[in-house]
């Protein structure tokens, strides 16, 4: 069971941590408990999935905890938990005229959204 979980586990994880190795996710079979330290992050996938006007200069997590519920892992969830995470950004180039943009065309929406709502 536990060679089918760990990779699955890492396919996830793996993808916004740098440097993670399958033997740094061992679970325990009995306990079912992993926790990490002192990770760094992949600064460009999570600029490319949150897609917010920054970039991120640097980030880290502190702890990651994983907990595997062996014996009830059909009925239970693998709980996945982050202790402190820091990230330095800084406002991307141009990031001033998309904000205006947004706002704007977000203003108008709820203004739009009223005046229909009044009708």
């Amino acid at each position: 069971l536990e060679s089918y979980v760990t990779p699955l586990l890492m396919s996830y994880v793996n993808k916004y941590i740098k440097n993670l190795k399958p033997s740094d996710l061992q679970l325990s079979l009995w306990g079912g408990d992993v926790v990490l330290s002192k990770l760094d992050l992949k600064l460009d996938v999570l600029e490319q999935e949150l897609k917010l006007p920054f970039t991120f200069m640097s980030g880290h997590i502190h702890e990651l905890r994983i907990h595997v519920p062996w014996t009830k892992l059909g009925s239970e969830p693998v709980v996945i938990t982050i202790n402190t995470m820091e990230c330095i950004l800084k406002l991307r180039d141009g990031s001033q005229d998309d904000h205006d943009s947004v706002s704007s065309s977000t203003s108008r929406s709820v203004s739009d959204g009223s005046k229909a709502a009044t009708k």
